[in-house]
C-alpha cells in the first residue's frame, strides 16, 4: 500500500495576497481621488470661463469698444472666483527623490497655507496675443480640424480662430492652472497637486508635476433670431416697421422703402407689403426678404435709429442701451423652412444685430497646451 504524500504547511499565504491586494485597491482609489477632484476643478473652470465669454460676447452684441469687451470677461471672472476658487495646497517636508528640484514623495500639509485661496486675475490681453487669457477674433465652425486645433504644440486655434480685434465675430476665454510661465498676454497657477497619491507607487516625475488643467471657451455671434419685449429703458424696442435685405446689402436705408410689421419679432414673422411713411423711433428694425412663396417674411434685424428724413444705422451702445435682448436659437422657432434658415444665416455687416452663443466650450487637461 502507498503511502498518500505529506501535505507542507501554508500558514499566511491567503493573508499576503490579501495585503497586496489591498494595497493595490488603496493606491488605485488615492489615484481615482485625485483625478476626481481634478475634473471637478476642471468643471468649475470651464463654468467660470463659459460665463466671462457670453458676458464678453453679449459686449460685442451691443456694439461696445474692444476695453469694455475685455473688462466685461475680466470683471465676470472676477465675480466669479469671489464665491468659488480652488484651495492652495502647500507641503512640509518632503524628498526629491530623482534631483530635479521637486519634492516627489509624501508630506505633510502645511496647515498655515491650507485655505488660501486662488483667484486668477486674466490678462486682457490688449496686444490680442493668440495664446493669450482673452484673444477677439473670428470663428467659423466649419474649418475645425479633425484633431482639437492647436494640441499638442500650442494655442493655435486656426484655421477656425483667427485672431481680429478690428472686426470680431467671437471672443476666447482662457484659464490655466498649467504653471506655465511668460505666456504671451496669458497668466497660469500652478498644476493641481496629487493628495492621496503622492504616497503611491506613481512615478516620481508625475507625483512632482500634478495635474495641469485647463480650461477654454469660445462664445460666438450669430445673427439674432428673435427679440424680446422692451420691459425697461435698458432694452431697446422693437420698430414696428421692417426694411428689405436689398436696402440693408445695398446700405441705402432708404425710408421710403419701410414696410408694415405688426407680427411677433422673429424670424419667419409675416411683413406687409405696404409703405410704412409714419414710423420714427430707436430699436431693432426687422429685416425682410421676399421668400420663393412671394410671402415677405423677417429673416432678421438691424439696429436704427428711424427719424422724419431718414433711416441711421447704429448700435445700442452707441444709443445709451446697456443690455440687448435678442436670441440667435433658430431652435426656438418651429417649422422653420431650409430657405429661412440660409436667410437668417447669411446677414453679415456691422448694422445686423447679433447675438452669442458658446461655439466651443472646451475642458483641456494634461502637459500640453
Amino acid at each position: 500500500m502507498i503511502d498518500s504524500p505529506v501535505k507542507e504547511p501554508r500558514r499566511g499565504g491567503i493573508l499576503i495576497l490579501v495585503v497586496m491586494l489591498l494595497f493595490v485597491m488603496f493606491a488605485l482609489a488615492a489615484l481615482l481621488i485625485d483625478v476626481g477632484m481634478a475634473r471637478l476643478t476642471q468643471a468649475r473652470m470651464q463654468s467660470v470661463t463659459d460665463a466671462a465669454a457670453l458676458d464678453g460676447g453679449w459686449q460685442m452684441a451691443l456694439g461696445s469698444d474692444e476695453t469694455t469687451i475685455r473688462d466685461a470677461v475680466a470683471s465676470r471672472t472676477d465675480e466669479l472666483f469671489e464665491t468659488w476658487s480652488p484651495k492652495r495646497l502647500e507641503f512640509d517636508g518632503g524628498y526629491d527623490l530623482d534631483g530635479d528640484g521637486i519634492l516627489e514623495s509624501s508630506q505633510t500639509i502645511n496647515t498655515n497655507t491650507i485655505g488660501e485661496l486662488i483667484r486668477p486675475s486674466v490678462n486682457r490681453n490688449i496686444n490680442n496675443e493668440p495664446a493669450g487669457d482673452i484673444v477677439l477674433g473670428n470663428y467659423d465652425q466649419a474649418l475645425i480640424p479633425d484633431g482639437l486645433p492647436g494640441l499638442p504644440t500650442g494655442y493655435d486655434r486656426s484655421p477656425s480662430f483667427i485672431p481680429d480685434a478690428t472686426d470680431p465675430n467671437s471672443v476666447l476665454v482662457r484659464l490655466r492652472r498649467t504653471d506655465e510661465q511668460s505666456i504671451p498676454g496669458g497668466t497660469s497657477d500652478g498644476n493641481l497637486p496629487y493628495l492621496w497619491s503622492r504616497g503611491s507607487l506613481l512615478g516620481f516625475g508625475l507625483k512632482g508635476q500634478g495635474i495641469a488643467v485647463r480650461s477654454e471657451t469660445i462664445a460666438k455671434l450669430s445673427p439674432a433670431t428673435a427679440v424680446g419685449s422692451a420691459t425697461n429703458a435698458l432694452l431697446p424696442p422693437v420698430l414696428s416697421a421692417a426694411i428689405p435685405q436689398t436696402e440693408v446689402v445695398s446700405e441705402t436705408f432708404s425710408r421710403a422703402s419701410l414696410m408694415t410689421f405688426a407680427d411677433s419679432p422673429q424670424v419667419g414673422a409675416t411683413v406687409i407689403d405696404t409703405p410704412n411713411a409714419t414710423l420714427t423711433g430707436i430699436g431693432y428694425l426687422p429685416i425682410a426678404k421676399q421668400m420663393s412663396s412671394g410671402q415677405w417674411q423677417v429673416i432678421g434685424f438691424m439696429f436704427a435709429n428711424v427719424s422724419v428724413d431718414n433711416i441711421v444705422p447704429s448700435t445700442p451702445a452707441e444709443s445709451g442701451f446697456t443690455h440687448a435682448n435678442v436670441t440667435s436659437n433658430l431652435g426656438n422657432i418651429p417649422g422653420l423652412s431650409d430657405e429661412l434658415v440660409e436667410a437668417n444665416q447669411s446677414l453679415s455687416g456691422p448694422y445686423i444685430a447679433r447675438a452669442p452663443t458658446l461655439a466651443r466650450s472646451q475642458q483641456i487637461n494634461g502637459v500640453s497646451p
